[in-house]
C-alpha cells in the first residue's frame, strides 16, 4: 500500500478503501497532486498567527512544530515528525483558525504537501477517503495521550531513549537545544543526563 495512506490508517485497512477501485483513485489523485518540496536549510513552514494552508508529508527528513513562550522567552518543542508522518497543527487546519504553533523544516528534508482546498476536493471526488482524515484525528490524540503519559510518569531519561528509539538518528538532524525543548529539559541537564547515563 501506499506509504502516505499507510501513515493516516490506524490498524487494519477499513472496509470503506477496500471497495473496488478506492485505492486505485486515491493513489491517483495524490500522484497528480501532491507538491514536492526540498530544503537544504532551516525554514519556516508556518508562524504562529496564520492559517495553516497545507497537510506535509514528511518523505525524509524532520518538521518540528513550536510554541514560542513570551514569559520565559524559549521555543517550546511539542512534535517532532519525522520519516513517514502527516504534519500539521490539525484543529488549526480544519477550523479554518490562526494556529499558535509555528512549523519549522529542518535542513536536508523533503516534504509533499496538499493545500486545504485539495484535502477538501479529495473528499468531495472520494466520500470514502473521509476516513483517513479520521484516522490522522486518531493518530494525533494518542500521540498527545502518549506525550502527556510520559511526560507525568517518565523520567527525562526514559524519554530520551524512547526518542531515540522513535527517531533514528534524531542527533545529526536537530539541535541539542531543540531535544531538550522536546524533552521538558534544559540543554545543561540533557547534558549531565549523557554524562552520568553514558550515551545509548
Amino acid at each position: 500500500m501506499n506509504q502516505l495512506i499507510q501513515a493516516l490508517i490506524v490498524g487494519p485497512v477499513p472496509r470503506e478503501l477496500k471497495a473496488i477501485g478506492v485505492l486505485e483513485k486515491l493513489d491517483t489523485y495524490l500522484s497528480d497532486t501532491l507538491a514536492e518540496s526540498q530544503f537544504a536549510q532551516r525554514q519556516l513552514l508556518l508562524s504562529a498567527g496564520q492559517v495553516p494552508e497545507h497537510l506535509y508529508y514528511v518523505r525524509q527528513g524532520i518538521v518540528r512544530g513550536y510554541y514560542y513562550d513570551d514569559a520565559s522567552g524559549r521555543a517550546i518543542t511539542l512534535f517532532l515528525w519525522n520519516e513517514a508522518s502527516w504534519a500539521v497543527p490539525l484543529q488549526p487546519f480544519f477550523d479554518r483558525r490562526p494556529s499558535d504553533l509555528y512549523l519549522e523544516v529542518m535542513p536536508e528534508s523533503i516534504l509533499l504537501s496538499l493545500s486545504y482546498n485539495q484535502v477538501i476536493k479529495l473528499v468531495e471526488l472520494l466520500p470514502a477517503t473521509e476516513i483517513l482524515l479520521r484516522g490522522l484525528i486518531l493518530n494525533y490524540c494518542a500521540f498527545h495521550k502518549k506525550r502527556t503519559k510520559d511526560l507525568l510518569t517518565r523520567s527525562a531519561w526514559e524519554r530520551y531513549i524512547d526518542l531515540l528509539q522513535t527517531h533514528p538518528r534524531i542527533e545529526q538532524k536537530v539541535s541539542k537545544e531543540v531535544i531538550s525543548s522536546y524533552l521538558g529539559v534544559t540543554p545543561q541537564s540533557l547534558s549531565r543526563l549523557i554524562r552520568e547515563n553514558g550515551h545509548p
